[in-house]
């Protein structure tokens, strides 16, 4: 169940955490995650369903090329994707389950 009051940057600490120990990579490599499509695809889904793609300072403070337009033309391509893509929709059902385990 979701809280309606939660933190919008903690979850998105546990959604870079979650993609970071997926690919294998530290906090200086992030930007790894956005050219690997899954985990792009990934990213932008989990940032929609925990609410963090309207706070752009958070995005921006490690994806600095990141954009309102950019998030929204990436998030139309990954619902597209979810639908369609086996491994992306259990990937996002996998890290979902996660991120809701650690709270």
């Amino acid at each position: 169940m979701q809280k309606y009051f939660s933190d919008k940057e903690e979850k998105y600490e546990k959604i870079i955490g979650l993609l970071c120990k997926y690919k294998g990579l530290n906090r200086e490599d992030l930007f790894k995650i956005l050219r690997d499509q899954e985990c792009k695809y990934l990213f932008y889904l989990l940032i929609k369903k925990y609410g963090c793609d309207d706070n752009m300072v958070i995005i921006q403070k490690d994806f600095p090329t990141v954009n309102k337009n950019r998030i929204k033309n990436n998030l139309k391509k990954a619902e597209e994707k979810l639908l369609l893509n086996r491994k992306i929709r259990s990937m996002y059902f996998e890290a979902e389950d996660l991120i809701e385990k650690t709270d």
